[in-house]
């Protein structure tokens, strides 16, 4: 340790001298002090986050991320297997049949091959779908004949027109529609 006895022991009295040089010393102790409080300090946090790995259950971290992908890996199945039945169910909607108890069964008939789609086009459903019509081919609605309405415009009278048409034909009395 340098200080005012151990410099006058060596032959340096002169008081400013003595004070210069125990000021630097005492400037370079103070400095190396902080600098092993930071490395200390940066070693004992070091330690706590060494402690924190060492404490961590990485069986239980590894279970869990692998319960996580199971679930996603569920759910995707879910949204795919539902998008799949919402697509079948338009299909089958399009097809015009009489009650929803035929669009159930061939819905569930289309579902039951695990026909693919390909684009809009299920790969193998025309074929389940024309086995359906001969098997029940009183299942289809069939087309609606439009009404046809008869006017009698010679009397000034509309007879089987209603609502719209009966409005258009009193204003044009004189118009002939066959």
């Amino acid at each position: 340790m340098i200080n005012k006895e151990f410099l006058e022991g060596l032959g340096i009295t002169d008081e400013t001298v003595v004070k210069s040089i125990t000021d630097a010393y005492n400037a370079d102790i103070k400095t190396e002090r902080d600098s092993t409080a930071a490395v200390q300090k940066q070693l004992d946090e070091a330690n706590t986050t060494i402690k924190s790995y060492s404490d961590m259950d990485i069986e239980g971290v590894k279970k869990s991320a692998a319960d996580w992908e199971e679930k996603y890996k569920k759910s995707e199945a879910d949204r795919l297997a539902f998008e799949h039945k919402t697509k079948i169910s338009g299909l089958v909607k399009g097809l015009k049949l009489k009650d929803s108890i035929y669009e159930d069964y061939l819905t569930n008939q289309l579902i039951e091959k695990q026909l693919k789609f390909e684009g809009d086009k299920l790969i193998g459903g025309d074929d389940v779908i024309s086995s359906f019509k001969e098997a029940h081919p009183d299942a289809f609605q069939s087309e609606p004949v439009p009404p046809k309405f008869s006017y009698d415009t010679h009397g000034g009278t509309a007879t089987g027109a209603t609502g719209v048409e009966a409005a258009f034909l009193a204003r044009n009395p004189g118009l002939k529609i066959d």
